[in-house]
């Protein structure tokens, strides 16, 4: 189902999440390189959760155009990305001591994340911004992905921690850990190291594959 009516206000949500989400990279690499500033990784983690919150508000706005039909995309993958991400940001980074580095390294990582995607619905044509996509996640998965598991099992060795949580802690590490790895990652280099010149895409291989004609 196209939801044609409604493209002003996805157009105008895509720029909104673009402009947030570099506001919130431009925070922590102000953070990182400017020593002389007041604020440390921490305040900014507290600064920006909020946007961010609202920030993934938009992505939801995403997975439910994905459920309609409008958006191409994987549902499944969408759903438990973000189900994972406001875990992370209600459940762990809340319960991890102010000072970890988990905290700044995951949002930061999303940040980067979403600053490299939303370039690509916003100029759909663009075969740059479409080549930034799919490579910039070969790095920011693995290194968000570990992250987000390492936030998770430290506040799953908490004797705090309710038992609810644990439960989920220990779905999402199940997904961190074993499906990202095996399942998530394993696609995005399929798509990625193409556009680097380190492998056939699917299409290059079909032709490599057919049969040459014989006069």
């Amino acid at each position: 189902m196209q939801l044609t009516p409604l493209k002003p206000l996805f157009t105008a949500l895509n720029w909104l999440a673009f402009i947030g989400w570099s506001y919130i990279l431009y925070n922590f690499l102000v953070t990182a390189t400017d020593k002389s500033s007041s604020n440390n990784s921490s305040q900014v983690v507290d600064r920006v959760t909020p946007i961010i919150t609202g920030l993934e508000g938009i992505c939801c706005v995403e997975v439910l155009r994905i459920t309609v039909g409008d958006l191409p995309g994987n549902l499944l993958l969408g759903s438990i990305l973000h189900a994972i991400r406001f875990t992370t940001l209600f459940a762990i980074i809340p319960r991890i001591p102010s000072e970890h580095w988990t905290g700044p390294v995951i949002l930061a990582g999303w940040a980067v994340t979403e600053v490299s995607r939303y370039p690509m619905y916003m100029f759909p044509t663009n075969d740059m911004c479409r080549s930034v996509r799919m490579v910039v996640p070969l790095v920011t998965f693995p290194v968000v992905s570990f992250s987000e598991a390492a936030g998770a099992f430290i506040v799953l060795l908490d004797p705090a921690c309710p038992i609810w949580l644990r439960f989920i802690l220990l779905g999402m590490l199940y997904v961190n850990v074993w499906m990202g790895p095996t399942m998530a990652f394993p696609a995005l280099l399929k798509k990625g190291l193409p556009v680097l010149g380190l492998a056939k895409n699917s299409n290059e291989k079909r032709r490599a594959e057919r049969p040459k004609k014989t006069n």
